[in-house]
């Protein structure tokens, strides 16, 4: 014996924490702004269903700091909550290698979220700032996008993975 502590191979070209949640956050994004695409070519309003969209609360809010088109305020705010939320929830999943009990207070801060922006959405179509097809698209196109986000947290967080796996052991 050397005396050296085995410490764990990271494979070359592996990505940090950092990065994956990037990347899972952009994917989600990009999948949840093309489904909102395709409800627009459905619903007949095509690409103005961005705009649409961009009337809601938080994009409002974008569109009245920045001064940028509600197309624009919805596409930036949307992907940078969804880069935020990937890289906050990777690193998150993370601690519960750690801490295992934190994953069922993980899950009650995403539960937590979610009711938060449907009561926002709802709160604009109760308004009259998006009518009933765009926000019923915009939660479609919402939850799509957090499928793919929480699968991609799934797929780069392997032992998060496997605690799910066991979680349906019976």
């Amino acid at each position: 014996m050397s005396g050296i502590v085995d410490e764990p191979v990271v494979p070359m070209g592996q990505r940090s924490r950092w990065t994956d949640g990037i990347l899972v956050g952009l994917v989600a994004a990009i999948i949840s702004t093309l489904t909102l695409i395709i409800a627009g070519a459905l619903t007949g309003r095509g690409l103005h269903m961005l705009t649409d969209v961009g009337m809601a609360a938080l994009p409002s809010l974008v569109r009245s700091a920045t001064g940028i088109s509600a197309a624009l305020s919805y596409v930036l705010s949307h992907t940078l909550l969804y880069l935020l939320a990937g890289v906050v929830f990777l690193a998150l999943a993370g601690l519960t290698d750690r801490v295992p009990p934190l994953a069922a207070g993980l899950l009650l801060v995403i539960i937590i979220i979610e009711f938060g922006f449907l009561v926002f959405t709802t709160e604009s179509q109760a308004s009259g700032r998006i009518d009933e097809v765009t926000w019923r698209s915009l939660l479609i196109a919402h939850a799509v996008g957090d499928v793919a986000l929480v699968l991609g947290i799934v797929r780069v967080h392997p032992s998060l993975r496997q605690a799910v796996v066991r979680g349906f052991e019976w």
